[in-house]
């Protein structure tokens, strides 16, 4: 049974979302760049940014790794495309 409709994703990502652009496709996600605590053991422990977008996976199904994705201004490439299977992805990006 489907909780929510590929028009609810939409709503949600244009409630909440920004506009990303991959070649002459532009669509909604939520753009995340939280910071990463990492440290190796006897290491400084230091922080490094993992940089993702979530989107419908109608949206970026066309992505792939290496695929060049805009947002707000600044250029990604992209890592990784995990779907979850509800319809949504999360876009693995590095910032160019």
């Amino acid at each position: 049974m489907t909780v929510e409709t590929s028009l609810d994703r939409l709503t949600f990502l244009n409630d909440f979302g920004v506009d990303a652009t991959s070649g002459s496709d532009t669509f909604k996600v939520i753009f995340d760049n939280p910071h990463q605590e990492t440290s190796t053991i006897g290491e400084v422990p230091f922080s490094i940014q993992e940089c993702y977008i979530t989107a419908r996976s109608s949206d970026v199904s066309g992505v792939g790794q290496g695929s060049i994705i805009t947002v707000s201004g600044s250029q990604y490439a992209v890592t990784d495309v995990q779907p979850d299977g509800t319809g949504m992805s999360m876009v693995m990006l590095e910032l160019q």
